[in-house]
């Protein structure tokens, strides 16, 4: 990458239809005025090559990159990617999308599915199993992200220095998207490689003009985003509302364009995708339209814990960081008020600045999209608008004054926060998210081959959020690695009926406050018919010490962490 990175900032002040002014696109210095129009052709396509090559090299450095941020990992991480792989095998299983997500659980599918598909597919192809197709495609799509903000970077612009700035920050800077895996947030980081793009191909339509093709893309994007994440697709529509009152206001005061020229054609494409994806979104509003709610957020910490969970507002901050992330936020601040004042880039401020209310608790809170949604999402406008900040700050003079000391200055800058981010996000896994370990995978291992299909297991659980539970270590991944079940469903239990959910936080309750061979384990072992426990050491209420000399328990299975148990017989030791 030196050769042509020597030779771009070689170049990089001469060309300046490459950046410069983004209010006047195509305009060239005094330099290349001199220049045949061959000349100019041929130096433009050295210089697309030589940028497309760089692109390419910074996507597979930015691969690798993040599949070394997970080499540890055995399983997918925390609590959504136990269902993910789930779904992903009812996808295989059944050849396509679901109905229901029975014989785990009997619960309407309803849910985003896209990334599902997609690692159906992936998982088909390459013979992987369901968890690593699951893994390993997040990664890969965690590293599309920085083409998604390179894309919407050049639209925006029209620049590529402020594209590849945006794009190199939110690869290795930037605490989000990398962050995502540590949650399983697939379906999310999925959206937020169509968000960028969906963005792009709108601002494409106003700033290039009306064409099929891109009428085309739009609407396919958008049918795209919708069936992928209802949260990235609600932050689209807020887009698609802010650039349409901004192109309809430019043509109000545009005497000789039609009122309808620019925003009709936006409109006709999100129609478009709208209707491509109706049939799914008609069946999840048939079956979501009673958890959606609008709720106004009173002004105080007790009310704010008591909608959301305690100490919402420390865990908001944290998302926020660490320190270099909240750096980042804060140098976007001058960058927000550049974009703001230029035409091109206004509708894209205001956006910004939307988003950043949507992440704050207060006014209302429009359910089941939380205010820590939008704040991890927040990474995008941070990396567009550090870069539009730092151009700016090289572009403030003209070419002729430009001194060597300030591109410099400009650069070792940059290359301090690739620095700081690479050293940081060399380890981004958060330690508390992983529940399955290398001990846990023997285990799961050892039950698929040595029990029998119909086996039923206790396992360690925990309260979570909203009432729910959730495991806490390998043993909530029993059902998608083996077929058997747990006590504890995976958490699109949630998606139930009334009555199911309310039985399922029945019996997670009566287990996460279980401590060994009591009275009360027996009886819940008797109601749920178990025939196996997993316990993993130091973590839950049940520990592997407190089964030492437990009647009717027998030791079957045993590493460094990971203790498996069948129980021979169910009684209760202290009944007559």
């Amino acid at each position: 990458m030196a050769i042509p990175a020597t030779w771009t900032l070689k170049h990089w002040w001469q060309a300046r239809t490459w950046g410069g002014n983004v209010d006047q696109p195509g305009g060239v210095n005094s330099h290349l005025e001199f220049q045949s129009e061959q000349d100019i052709q041929s130096t433009n396509q050295i210089q697309g090559k030589l940028i497309y090559l760089s692109l390419a090299l910074v996507f597979l450095v930015v691969l690798v990159w993040r599949f070394y941020q997970i080499q540890d990992v055995v399983l997918p991480l925390w609590v959504d990617s136990v269902h993910h792989v789930q779904i992903v095998i009812s996808f295989l299983e059944k050849g396509g999308i679901p109905e229901t997500l029975e014989p785990q659980m009997p619960v309407p599918f309803y849910y985003h599915f896209a990334f599902h598909a997609m690692a159906a597919v992936f998982a088909f192809i390459t013979r992987l199993n369901p968890q690593d197709a699951v893994l390993y495609l997040g990664q890969v799509l965690n590293a599309a992200v920085v083409f998604a903000v390179y894309r919407l970077g050049k639209a925006l612009w029209g620049d590529w220095r402020r594209a590849v700035f945006s794009a190199l920050l939110v690869a290795f800077v930037t605490q989000m998207p990398a962050y995502y895996v540590t949650w399983g947030r697939y379906t999310m980081l999925t959206g937020m490689v169509l968000l960028p793009l969906t963005m792009a191909s709108a601002l494409d339509l106003v700033n290039k003009g009306v064409e099929k093709s891109r009428l085309f893309t739009l609407g396919l994007l958008t049918a795209g985003i919708l069936l992928t994440h209802y949260f990235a697709a609600a932050l689209l529509a807020i887009f698609f509302l802010i650039i349409g009152i901004q192109v309809l206001v430019g043509n109000v005061r545009s005497n000789n364009r039609p009122l309808w020229s620019t925003w009709l054609p936006i409109l006709l494409a999100a129609l478009l995708g709208l209707l491509a994806a109706s049939p799914w979104l008609y069946r999840m509003w048939g079956y979501a339209q009673g958890r959606i709610d609008l709720v106004a957020i009173q002004p105080n910490l007790e009310s704010i814990d008591e909608l959301y969970f305690p100490e919402y507002l420390t865990y908001l901050w944290r998302l926020l960081g660490p320190d270099r992330n909240q750096a980042m936020l804060f140098a976007a601040l001058p960058g927000l008020i550049i974009a703001l004042f230029r035409k091109r880039t206004r509708a894209f401020g205001v956006w910004t600045i939307t988003l950043a209310v949507l992440s704050l608790p207060v006014g209302f809170y429009v359910a089941p999209f939380r205010p820590d949604h939008a704040a991890i999402v927040l990474f995008l406008p941070t990396g567009l608008l550090v870069s539009e900040l730092l151009v700016s700050v090289i572009d403030w003079t003209s070419p002729q004054k430009l001194t060597t000391i300030k591109i410099i200055t400009v650069l070792v800058i940059f290359t301090a926060l690739l620095g700081w981010g690479i050293f940081e996000t060399r380890s981004v896994i958060n330690s508390t998210t992983i529940l399955a370990t290398r001990d846990d995978l023997e285990a799961l291992n050892w039950i698929e081959e040595n029990t029998l299909p119909g086996s039923h297991f206790g396992i360690n659980v925990t309260h979570w959020q909203y009432g729910s539970y959730r495991g806490v270590d390998g043993g909530w991944w029993i059902t998608p690695l083996t077929g058997r079940t747990a006590w504890l469903p995976n958490g699109l239990y949630g998606l139930g009926n009334r009555e199911f959910i309310q039985q399922v936080n029945s019996i997670a309750g009566q287990a996460s406050q279980l401590s060994g061979c009591s009275p009360e384990f027996w009886e819940l072992a008797q109601t749920e018919q178990l025939t196996h426990i997993y316990l993993s050491a130091n973590r839950g209420s049940m520990q592997p010490y407190q089964f030492v000399d437990c009647e009717g328990v027998e030791l079957i299975f045993q590493n460094e962490s990971v203790y498996l148990y069948r129980i021979e017989y169910i009684i209760n030791p202290d009944s007559d």
